[in-house]
C-alpha cells in the first residue's frame, strides 16, 4: 500500500521518508477521483463548526464524521484505504520502516501490532490548534520526572482528510505528544495550481541536543528553516513524532486555490509517548 523501505529513511534532522510515489498510482489516481469537492467540507463544516479544525478554517473531515461515513460508503478505494490505515498492519509497516530507531530519539513506550485497536475513535473535541496548558507542564514536567520502564501502549489510528484555502498555515510545532507518527499525503500539485505558498517547511534547533531534551514548541528563531517541500500529486512525508521533528507550513496566499491533503497518524492512549 505504501511504496516505502528502510533503506529510504533520512536521519536529519530527524528520521523520515519523503517520496513522490508514497501511493500505487492506480489507488492514488482513485482517491483523487473521489476526493470531497467543497461542497462536501461546507457540509461537514455545517455539522461539527471549527472543533477540531487542523486547518483552522473548518474544511476537515475525521473518521466518525457523517462526511466520512458518506466518504467509505460511496467510493471503494477509500473503503480499501481506510481499512489499511486503521489496521496493525499500518503500524506493522512503522515498525519496519522507524522500528530500530525509537529508543534512540526519545519514545517511552514500547510499540506493538498486537496492541492496535481498531475500534476506537478519537473526538474532534481534543484536538486544539494551539499548544495547551496542560501540554507545556507535561513537556516541562518530562525534563524533570524519572523515566519509567517502556511497555506497550494501546494503538490507534486517524486518517483526515482536508481542504486548505487562502490564509492556511503552521508555525514551527511538534505534533500532539500522543502521536507515535505522521503521514502527509499531497492530493494537490501547488505549482500547477497556481497556489503561493503551503509549503511543508523542515526545521533544526540551533543547539544539538539529545532526543530526550528538545522542547516540542520550540521559539521560531530557535529553530530556523532548513528545507520547503512543495505539495505535489502523490507526495507524502512519513516520520515519527519524536521531541524534533520540527515542520510547518507557509501561509497559502493565493486567493481561490485549494491545497488538498491527507494528515494520517499512529497514536497511543495517554498523554505522550515521548520522553
Amino acid at each position: 500500500m505504501l511504496n516505502l523501505i528502510a533503506s529510504e529513511v533520512k536521519q536529519a534532522p530527524f528520521p523520515h521518508i519523503v517520496s513522490d510515489r508514497i501511493l500505487e498510482e492506480s489507488l492514488f489516481n482513485a482517491l483523487r477521483a473521489d476526493y470531497p469537492d467543497a461542497s462536501i467540507f461546507e457540509g461537514q463544516k455545517g455539522v461539527s463548526g471549527m472543533s477540531g479544525s487542523r486547518t483552522g478554517q473548518g474544511f476537515d473531515i475525521y473518521r466518525g464524521d457523517e462526511a466520512y461515513s458518506a466518504l467509505m460508503a460511496k467510493s471503494e478505494a477509500w473503503r480499501e484505504f481506510d481499512a489499511y490505515i486503521n489496521s496493525r498492519t499500518f503500524v506493522e509497516k512503522f515498525v519496519e520502516l522507524f522500528g530500530d530507531r525509537l529508543a534512540d530519539t526519545g519514545c517511552s513506550v514500547e510499540i506493538s501490532p498486537d496492541k492496535y485497536e481498531r475500534d476506537y475513535i478519537e473526538p474532534r473535541h481534543v484536538m486544539t490548534a494551539h499548544e495547551t496548558l496542560k501540554s507545556k507542564i507535561l513537556d516541562l514536567g518530562r525534563h524533570i520526572l524519572p523515566k519509567k520502564a517502556r511497555k506497550p501502549v494501546p494503538l490507534f489510528s486517524r486518517l483526515d482528510i482536508h481542504k486548505a484555502l487562502t490564509g492556511y498555515a503552521k508555525q514551527v510545532h511538534c505534533d500532539r505528544p500522543n502521536r507515535l507518527c505522521s503521514l502527509i499525503i499531497y492530493f494537490t500539485d501547488a505549482d500547477e495550481a497556481g497556489i503561493v505558498g503551503g509549503d511543508l517547511t523542515i526545521h533544526q534547533h540551533k543547539v544539538d541536543k539529545p532526543f530526550t531534551e528538545y522542547e516540542r514548541h520550540p521559539k521560531p528563531e530557535d529553530a530556523p528553516v532548513i528545507a520547503k517541500l512543495r505539495p505535489k500529486k502523490n507526495r507524502g512525508v512519513f516520520f515519527p513524532c519524536c521531541n524534533n521533528s520540527y515542520h510547518g507550513v507557509t501561509a497559502v496566499e493565493t486567493q481561490g486555490k485549494e491545497r488538498d491533503y491527507l494528515y494520517i497518524n499512529i497514536s497511543g492512549h495517554g498523554d505522550s509517548i515521548w520522553y
